[in-house]
């Protein structure tokens, strides 16, 4: 699987991000927990309020990251095609850009 058939597959039915149990799981996957750059941390917990478009272009960010390294792609692209439909938020075409109410 290439990066662009990748990138294509998460953005395909709406789908925006993992949910953010699943989401969390890309950090192993990426294996940069102590050092993360602040534009690959999966947009879970306080930032689960972002826009969709925002939460999207973070996950295409974390799939670019990992294609840096064949093996860390490999691995990644393995574990997202695993996710299944019920642990992807889904949202509109073209997706928001408002942000979610904490409320």
């Amino acid at each position: 699987m290439t990066v662009d058939e990748l990138k294509k597959y998460v953005t395909s039915e709406k789908r925006i991000c993992p949910m953010p149990l699943i989401w969390s799981e890309f950090l192993d996957v990426l294996n940069i927990k102590d050092t993360m750059p602040p534009k690959l941390i999966p947009l879970i917990l306080n930032g689960w309020f972002a826009s969709d478009l925002s939460k999207r272009n973070r996950l295409l960010a974390q799939i670019d990251y990992a294609s840096k390294d064949e093996v860390m792609f490999k691995k990644l692209a393995e574990f997202v095609l695993e996710i299944k439909k019920k642990d992807w938020l889904y949202g509109e075409e073209p997706p928001s850009v408002e942000e979610h109410s904490m409320i």
